[in-house]
């Protein structure tokens, strides 16, 4: 693989990212630079001051790592203009991202019927970035980031060990400081063999093992963090207010509004919500931006976690999804508890550890053997099963009243 390298970029995680022409023609166009002003991990700086850093930054990880596995771990034939599309899609994998990232999507697919971040992405890339990328199929491109292209090379970038995960989890393990993200990527890159269908690891499951478990851990510690995530619900909330009542554009409406699409960020956000504070009616909405803005966080009424097979669940997670999802049920149980509806926020969350039936396998003398067959004896313990985090968040204050209704009615 020989690409003819352009420019470099210093990266505070992974020091020089080399790049070419193409890459830089794409990058420098507005609605990439957009990133710039996205956080990763959306409201979790309230929480991990050093917690700022952006969808463009990992973006460029991405490609980053793309080709750390292309050049390292790829045991096939892959061509200077498949290796070129290949870091194009690691790179464009987040073009599509919403203001604070995952925290607000979930609002807008969930509430606002909107589209998931990779759907919108790929409008994005058709519409926006064809011409930059006119000597590659964007068709092709779009298909690797859907995980729907070649079968070897999906497995790059939609895989339990990918590109995006690899990064991400170093990123923010990194900016951050918690160091279940930090794995070793030189081991991993010495062991790991891509081959079509399989991830293949020769000999040795530990360094997936630590993978594996890093992620699991980064998740409980970062992304589930009690207050942080208390803080992107509290967002969530605002965020719906602000939209249906016209404070802030619709993202439904972005695509046909390309100035409105890039000034589509977290500071447009912030801004909204400062301007809603003097002039904004509704004042439960007013109090909430109020929260956010002092970092007065949540009060957790209801919290239970289980890792289980399948779908096998309490009563009371059942109940939590439910009022996701049932804005009715929602009333109910703030009618029984006293309380505005607005200060109901239900999270059922889960998390899939790796599925038994996993891509990756250990070389062993017999030949490959599956990860669930390998003798990984942490994994072995956790492969099938799933973690189930269930909350209900409200007010300072409201806990116990809320805690006694949602027993009541469970």
């Amino acid at each position: 693989m020989v690409l003819k390298i352009k420019k470099q970029i210093q990266d505070n995680v992974h020091g020089y990212i080399s790049l070419t022409e193409s890459e830089m023609g794409v990058i420098d166009t507005p609605i990439f630079q957009r990133l710039r002003n996205i956080k990763q991990l959306g409201a979790t700086y309230l929480v991990y001051p050093g917690a700022m850093h952006t969808r463009y930054a990992h973006s460029l990880g991405t490609l980053f790592m793309m080709d750390l596995f292309l050049r390292s771990s790829v045991k096939m034939e892959v061509s200077d203009e498949d290796a070129e599309k290949l870091r194009l899609a690691g790179m464009l994998h987040d073009i599509g991202h919403y203001p604070f990232s995952h925290t607000l999507e979930h609002t807008i697919v969930e509430s606002l019927k909107g589209k998931s971040h990779e759907e919108f992405g790929t409008e994005i890339i058709k519409k926006f970035l064809a011409e930059k990328l006119e000597n590659y199929s964007v068709e092709e491109i779009t298909r690797i980031i859907s995980g729907k292209g070649k079968k070897e090379f999906g497995m790059l970038l939609s895989s339990s060990l990918d590109a995006d995960k690899s990064d991400y989890m170093l990123r923010d393990s990194y900016n951050t400081g918690v160091p279940y993200g930090k794995v070793g990527i030189a081991s991993l890159l010495r062991l790991i063999t891509f081959e079509r269908d399989k991830i293949i690891f020769e000999k040795d499951a530990s360094p997936v093992e630590n993978f594996l478990l890093g992620r699991f851990h980064l998740y409980r510690t970062v992304m589930h963090h009690k207050t942080a995530l208390g803080f992107n619900l509290l967002l969530q909330g605002i965020f719906k207010s602000m939209v249906e009542d016209g404070s802030i554009t619709n993202p439904n409406l972005l695509l046909d509004d390309y100035g409105e699409l890039l000034g589509y960020t977290d500071d447009l956000v912030m801004q909204s919500m400062h301007s809603y504070l003097r002039n904004g009616s509704n004042e439960i909405t007013k109090e909430m931006i109020r929260m956010f803005t002092c970092r007065e966080p949540l009060e957790a009424a209801y919290m239970e976690a289980d890792l289980v097979e399948g779908n096998k669940g309490s009563k009371e997670r059942e109940a939590i999804k439910k009022l996701q999802q049932d804005s009715s049920f929602r009333k109910e149980l703030a009618e029984k508890a006293g309380i505005e509806q607005e200060w109901i926020f239900p999270a059922a969350l889960r998390l899939n550890f790796i599925e038994e039936e996993s891509e990756i396998y250990i070389r062993k003398r017999e030949g490959l053997v599956p990860l669930s067959k390998g003798n990984a004896v942490i994994l072995d313990l956790l492969l099938g099963k799933t973690l189930h985090d269930s909350r209900i968040y409200t007010k300072r204050g409201y806990g116990k009243k809320v805690r006694e209704a949602f027993a009541k009615m469970v």
